[in-house]
């Protein structure tokens, strides 16, 4: 195998790594998160919502977000979900630019189905 092809699956392999390591540290925080009154937003596609949810979840797809982010309280935690964890991660960032600053992403919205709310 060629050595540059080596390097490029172990960069995928430890970025697939640090992604299920940082949702796996989000995942242990959903009780005492969800204890403050977190808000849970799913920025999945209303059809992909429509489809199955967490229940008492938000749907605000990830393309309407930067002007919903009214409908949120900056003083609450905000858990976001998605159906992997990409479009959440990229919802953060556009929350934290808006000045959100407890904005936790939970990866796929079927991770947080255990939690009550």
């Amino acid at each position: 195998m060629n050595e540059s092809i080596i390097y490029v699956v172990l960069g995928i392999i430890a970025f697939i790594a640090y992604k299920k390591y940082t949702q796996y540290k989000v995942l242990k925080l959903v009780p005492s998160l969800l204890e403050e009154g977190a808000q849970i937003i799913d920025v999945r596609t209303v059809d992909e919502f429509l489809v199955a949810n967490k229940q008492n979840s938000i749907n605000i797809p990830l393309d309407l977000l930067k002007d919903r982010t009214n409908e949120l309280d900056k003083a609450k935690p905000i858990i976001l979900c998605c159906a992997s964890g990409s479009r959440s991660g990229l919802a953060k960032r556009v929350l934290i630019s808006k000045g959100f600053e407890n904005v936790h992403n939970a990866g796929a919205w079927r991770a947080l189905t255990k939690f009550n709310y």
